[in-house]
């Protein structure tokens, strides 16, 4: 059972274990590491980190995409549709919750006898390389605290590396910077905790999700707190109702209350974004202004806040990692124009999520706010449905598009179309152009229109939106113009507009 490792500086050495039988027996390079599924923002973030460290790592996905391209781009060996061929001569074959037993790759890795991993346990056995482990969890917030600490560590010049479940605006998905620290997100889907043994237990919220995993609301609350309590330090937060009643020793607080050991005061807010004073252990230390949308950034700066002080860090550290965050992609992401109306995209897809969205909308923007909501799988849809009807009943300007079905097949009740019944005065769409088409002939300058959802119409409107342009000023007399496009369609446009001006 040989154990590999790399040289990443004069000071750290680290590798990954596999605990697998190879005649391989220290040299990475040789050694296959295959992705089913490599274009999930886990998965990727994952076959990333195996190639810094010297890794080969190949991926399959069912569809090209930009971030596919990326990766291969970076050295990850693609493939466009999954085949048995695929895994032939890999040593090692990892899969997500999302790849069913019946997947070619995944049956000929397992008659092949490679060795084969839950994307969970593949995290595990990366965190154990590492001197400490950091676990952010919870229903809501965890990309983003997550990417805080990144930036606290950062800026705290702490060697570290993050396993983000998003796509940080200066970081991806993953920063490698050392091998103190690890830093990542642990989902309760399936009891993915139950995988990762935290140092630093960070917890932001025990709402009711992913019930079609747990018997009820009880199973999901226990194994919060046995992940909790395996933890040197369990940061909770005490304003939560589930949260509040974990008893262990080990416990450390956050919140608005001056009873917790971290909170915020004299919150203030201008065009939606927020500033409080940080206390810490009761005494008053540093004002933090902070560059995103939303008073749930308070409790997400919060938490980062609490974290990274356990850890050593100086606040005044803190405060400057925590003001350099600038976001998260698909987190109040401007993704272009309709009619004069600008359109952002937010990852929202719980009802509480959702109901926050709106408000720091309405708080950030003047003008009628339409907004346009996608379901993410048919049991939350089943599970939350009384939920979902009481948060988007007071919702105008109200537009439904249809379930994005993920891991799942379709279930009675469950889908957009049914959701939308229950709401009289909202709006149904299959399709973008037609969707577009209605907002067209809504909105006026002014406007705002707001995509929630965890699916895939974000880029499908990107795609029909065309090309976001953004400028950046240095100064009065400089700075730096950024055009993003979204389709080859879009770029050969653009580059014919520039031929042009060139003649």
């Amino acid at each position: 059972m040989p154990v590999f490792v790399r040289k990443i500086n004069k000071h750290t050495i680290f590798g990954i274990y596999f605990g697998m039988k190879t005649d391989k027996k220290t040299d990475k390079k040789t050694l296959n590491v295959h992705f089913i599924g490599v274009g999930g923002v886990s998965m990727s973030s994952l076959a990333r980190y195996l190639l810094s460290v010297g890794f080969t790592v190949s991926g399959s996905d069912i569809a090209p995409g930009e971030k596919l391209e990326k990766l291969a781009e970076e050295g990850v060996t693609i493939y466009i549709g999954q085949s048995a061929e695929n895994v032939e001569g890999k040593d090692v074959v990892v899969y997500s919750d999302a790849i069913k037993e019946e997947n070619p790759e995944l049956k000929r890795a397992v008659e092949n006898k490679s060795y084969v991993l839950k994307r969970a346990e593949l995290l595990k056995i990366v965190s154990e390389n590492f001197s400490k482990k950091i676990g952010v969890c919870g229903c809501h917030g965890k990309t983003t605290v997550t990417c805080m600490l990144a930036h606290v560590f950062d800026e705290a010049n702490e060697r570290f590396t993050a396993h983000i479940g998003g796509f940080d605006l200066k970081y991806g998905n993953c920063a490698v910077k050392g091998a103190k620290y690890f830093i990542s997100e642990v989902c309760e889907y399936k009891k993915n905790l139950n995988f990762f043994d935290a140092d630093y237990a960070v917890c932001l919220n025990a709402e009711a999700d992913h019930l079609d995993c747990y018997k009820d609301r009880d199973e999901l609350k226990t194994t919060y707190f046995d992940y909790l309590k395996r933890a040197f330090k369990a940061i909770i937060n005490a304003d939560d109702g589930s949260l509040a009643t974990y008893d262990g020793s080990n416990a450390v607080t956050f919140g608005l209350s001056d009873k917790c050991d971290f909170y915020a005061a004299d919150v203030t807010q201008k065009g939606g974004k927020y500033s409080f004073d940080l206390y810490i252990y009761g005494a008053k230390s540093e004002r933090i202004t902070l560059k995103t949308f939303g008073g749930h950034n308070v409790y997400n700066a919060l938490a980062a806040a609490a974290c990274a002080f356990l850890c050593g860090i100086n606040p005044k550290k803190i405060k400057k990692g925590l003001e350099s965050f600038r976001g998260v992609e698909r987190r109040f992401e401007h993704i272009g124009n309709l009619a004069g109306a600008e359109v952002f995209a937010d990852y929202a897809h719980h009802p509480t999520e959702i109901a926050e969205s709106i408000k720091t909308m309405k708080e950030a923007k003047k003008g009628k706010i339409y907004t346009v909501f996608q379901p993410h799988t048919f049991s939350r849809t089943i599970f939350l449905k009384d939920k979902f009807v009481k948060v988007l009943s007071g919702t105008e300007n109200l537009v439904l598009f249809k379930t994005y079905p993920a891991r799942e097949e379709y279930m009675k009740g469950g889908s957009a179309k049914e959701l939308a019944s229950l709401l009289p005065d909202a709006e149904y769409f299959e399709d973008v152009r037609g969707l577009l088409a209605y907002i067209y002939a809504k909105v006026k300058r002014g406007d705002v229109v707001l995509v929630l959802g965890a699916g895939d119409l974000e880029e499908k409107m990107k795609a029909a939106l065309g090309t976001k342009v953004s400028i950046n000023r240095k100064n009065d007399q400089k700075g730096k113009i950024e055009i993003e496009y979204y389709s080859m369609d879009e770029l050969d446009r653009i580059m014919d507009l520039f031929r042009t001006i060139e003649k």
